[in-house]
């Protein structure tokens, strides 16, 4: 493993920037190293000016009305306080759209000039200096091919939510984007400006153009870059996991049944709260699984019946404890009682 303290993950939405960053979790963890992943949307982020939704807009009001020096001061701060917690700590931190990423995406879409976006990465680039970063930079030749693949993949309301929040910024309108090619043309602007940064970051770095989706590629080319060993990426839990396919319902009244299926050797839960449809389950053990690309662990515990327990650090829209009992086992449990 080199010798840094820091390993920041960046590229636009849906880059693949979360999967990366738990894979490196799951391999450094395996290894018996000390590590901290602060998932993009974790409440309580130590680089975050803000810590959730409502002081958040706070921060947005300030946007709004010009304030944007302001709203830089507070997050270099912040910059600095981080740099000094991870000095003191033992822990490797891994973060990812932090660099590149939220506070960049906040002066951007608020038309704040490009001098002041750049200056702003420097002197972040500056401080985080003595805790040797090493930066992983995801792009995509075809922006619009790799937005239009990550709204199908995270289905619901993704693709009209990415153009309204583009094409209705500050910078949207005052270009008169319009639709999903104004989206692509908001994106397309800001990579202009983040690919220009990466170029100019002095700091160990690899970008890497994933719009082949080949994956093993670039895991391995990341692995060579951090020094990890390819054998540390293997981990494979021997188990039945047939008996818990099925439908599960919530304990909680009104909330919505999950489902979890078995595709290409692995489960998949489609349904769970605060989660992309049909993510994929990756085993801890013989009844603990992570779900990929969030901090969250699915849990199954089995007695007279099998119950199913998600829980994960509080994100920025509220807690994530749920669970779930799968449904042929409750009306087995339903009908023993009566």
């Amino acid at each position: 493993m080199q010798n840094t303290k820091l390993i920041m993950i960046e590229g636009i939405p849906g880059s693949g920037k979360s999967t990366t960053a738990q894979r490196i979790s799951h391999i450094l963890q395996r290894k018996g190293g000390n590590l901290k992943w602060w998932y993009e949307e974790e409440q309580g982020h130590p680089v975050y000016i803000y810590d959730d939704y409502t002081s958040m807009q706070t921060i947005v009001d300030e946007l709004s009305s010009g304030n944007y020096r302001k709203v830089i001061d507070m997050a270099l701060k912040r910059w600095q306080e981080f740099v000094e917690f991870v000095q003191s700590s033992s822990d490797i931190v891994i973060v990812d759209s932090c660099l590149f990423g939220y506070l960049t995406w906040s002066l951007f879409p608020f038309e704040v000039p490009k001098q002041e976006i750049e200056q702003y990465v420097k002197d972040v680039e500056r401080m985080i200096q003595p805790l040797n970063p090493h930066i992983i930079y995801f792009y995509q030749t075809d922006i619009g091919a790799a937005l239009k693949k990550i709204c199908t993949r995270r289905g619901g309301d993704t693709e009209k939510n990415f153009i309204r929040s583009a094409t209705q910024s500050p910078y949207g309108k005052s270009r008169g984007l319009n639709g999903f090619e104004g989206m692509v043309a908001y994106w397309r602007d800001y990579r202009d400006i983040t690919d220009g940064a990466f170029q100019g970051l002095a700091f160990p770095k690899i970008a890497i153009d994933n719009s082949e989706g080949n994956w093993p590629q670039y895991n391995a080319k990341i692995s060579e870059f951090l020094g990890i060993d390819r054998f540390d990426e293997a981990l494979t839990v021997q188990q039945n996991l047939l008996h818990l396919i099925g439908s599960y319902r919530a304990e909680k009244d009104g909330s919505p049944d999950c489902m979890i299926q078995f595709e290409s050797g692995n489960l998949i839960a489609d349904g769970l709260p605060q989660v992309w449809a049909k993510s994929t389950l990756i085993p801890k053990s013989s009844n603990v699984f992570d779900v990929q690309s969030l901090p969250f662990q699915v849990r199954f515990v089995e007695d007279d019946s099998i119950r199913m327990y998600v829980t994960g650090p509080t994100l920025l829209d509220g807690p994530v404890d749920y669970k779930y009992i799968k449904k042929r086992e409750l009306e087995e449990v339903v009908a023993l009682q009566n």
